[in-house]
């Protein structure tokens, strides 16, 4: 069962009311994912099944933080991502070079393709060139892994646009990478 927004909005009722089925629901959904997002990032399954952990305590300790409407999965995407750069801050991973608040992962054949793009900038400092439609198209595609049909369909809009403003996107984001206009 894939989790809507209005189905994953109740979860986080059932959360606020302190019924843990709606994190089992939350989890059985999305564990897998989360899981996968956070070891690309940390290169370790240890940490990235503790920090699995971390990311659905955190989820049933701030659940009343979560908005209705803005999108359940750009939310939980940057949750993920949020907790592992702090991980990466705090452990000064090996495989991460850290500096003045930015990341730049090494390159590797199993390489995140957002995070060999961007280099020494952050991924959220290039999103901000964006619009909120090109970032979570952006962050459906990338962080979730989704194919255009799926993101046209969780967005409700046609295919040829959303293939159309996923490309417009990775034009910008190349640009804003090319002349470092994120730096002013």
């Amino acid at each position: 069962m894939i989790l809507t927004d209005e189905r994953f909005t109740q979860c986080i009722g059932m959360i606020l009311s302190g019924d843990k089925n709606g994190l089992r629901e939350i989890y059985d959904e999305y564990g897998r994912l989360i899981y996968k997002q956070l070891q690309s990032i940390v290169k370790s399954p240890q940490d990235a099944e503790d920090l699995t952990s971390d990311f659905f305590l955190k989820l049933w300790e701030n659940a009343a933080q979560y908005r209705s409407g803005t999108g359940h999965k750009r939310y939980i995407n940057v949750m993920a991502r949020n907790l592992a750069i702090d991980f990466l801050r705090k452990r000064k991973h090996e495989s991460y070079t850290l500096d003045d608040e930015t990341f730049r992962p090494e390159q590797s054949d199993e390489g995140d393709a957002a995070e060999k793009m961007l280099g020494d900038i952050t991924y959220e400092q290039a999103l901000d060139s964006l619009s909120n439609e090109e970032k979570e198209i952006i962050n459906l595609k990338l962080g979730f892994d989704m194919t255009f049909q799926s993101i046209s369909e969780t967005l409700g809009r046609p295919l040829g646009t959303v293939t159309w403003k996923y490309r417009q996107a990775i034009e910008k984001l190349r640009k804003t990478v090319k002349e470092g206009s994120i730096y002013g």
